[in-house]
């Protein structure tokens, strides 16, 4: 294969065909074997063809018209499946074709990237990517949560990861990964090779609200299209008080920019709910505490709990806002 491409080649440059530039005969071995996407760029040098002998663009339905050999599906075929299949039409013109195929402009090998990415959108990549790759021409992670999802079509094989999923369909294959083996660069998952109309979801960081303490449901309000949410808001995800709360004690606890949580004050919810004080708005990351008497106790609690384990650890989110 390499000594006829190496023949043909020469030929073409001594002047048996119109010439190419230098550059893209340097692709020639780079883009064999590459598979063909449609509205590719596709150079085939054909001795003895000079009529197809140059470049021609893919169709948008993946068709190749070209003289002598009429009409050709290349889209999802390699570069030497149309190598082989130009070859044998060409037998019925020409008693020993010889010809070479290679993709000299690629517009069809995009990958999808959304999420949170600086850059999201279609990314027009060429030749082999990874997925790291992709993810830093993307313009790397924004405040990522923790996992990265590639979804596959099934035309381009399943995914090479164990962790791999087919959907009931068999139409694709997805494989969820965490977020920081995917920016290791020595990890299998960052080393993924993407295929074309691969989408990578780079999971987004949750904003919560958490509430704790003598309410009828623990857990966490998510902010999905507000900044904010009120405190009476908050306190009605939960199911309202328990018999035995101190309303009048009720604390909030927020982050500060070192990621330490602190009290930022005290606010009476029996007298917001009864109108005579103003709500509260919270932020993202705030913990509501609302204490029986022994407020001490609860914020002990909830401070060895934050400092220990992470104030996100498995919290059931109530509503979303």
């Amino acid at each position: 294969m390499r000594f006829r491409a190496t023949t043909l080649l020469t030929l073409f440059l001594l002047g048996g065909f119109p010439r190419l530039a230098a550059q893209d005969v340097q692709k020639t071995a780079a883009a064999s074997g590459t598979m063909i996407g449609p509205d590719d760029g596709v150079t085939i040098v054909a001795l003895g063809a000079e009529d197809i002998s140059k470049t021609w663009r893919v169709s948008s339905t993946g068709e190749l018209t070209l003289p002598m050999v009429g009409k050709i599906h290349a889209a999802g075929k390699t570069t030497e499946q149309l190598e082989r299949e130009l070859t044998s039409r060409l037998r019925h013109f020409i008693r020993e074709p010889e010809v070479t195929v290679y993709i000299s402009e690629f517009r069809s090998e995009t990958v999808t990237v959304e999420g949170a990415v600086t850059k999201p959108g279609r990314i027009q990549t060429e030749g082999q990517k990874t997925l790291l790759d992709v993810l830093m021409m993307a313009g790397g992670t924004k405040s990522p949560g923790p996992t990265v999802k590639v979804t596959r079509a099934s035309r381009y094989g399943n995914i090479p990861l164990p962790e791999v999923r087919r959907d009931l369909e068999g139409t694709s294959s997805s494989v969820e990964l965490p977020v920081k083996d995917v920016l290791d660069a020595s990890t299998a998952a960052a080393n993924l090779i993407m295929q074309p109309d691969d989408v990578v979801s780079v999971s987004t960081q949750q904003r919560l609200v958490y509430i704790l303490g003598e309410v009828n449901h623990t857990g966490a309000v998510e902010l999905v299209t507000q900044d904010s949410v009120s405190i009476v808001q908050v306190l009605a995800s939960a199911g309202g008080m328990t018999k035995i709360a101190a309303p009048a004690r009720t604390t909030i606890l927020r982050k500060d920019s070192e990621g330490r949580y602190s009290p930022v004050g005290s606010v009476d919810l029996k007298k917001i709910l009864a109108g005579r004080h103003e709500d509260k708005l919270l932020l993202a990351g705030d913990i509501v505490v609302v204490p029986t008497s022994n407020v001490k106790f609860y914020l002990q609690s909830v401070m060895m709990s934050v400092a220990t384990s992470g104030v996100t650890s498995s919290f059931y989110i109530l509503s979303k806002y």
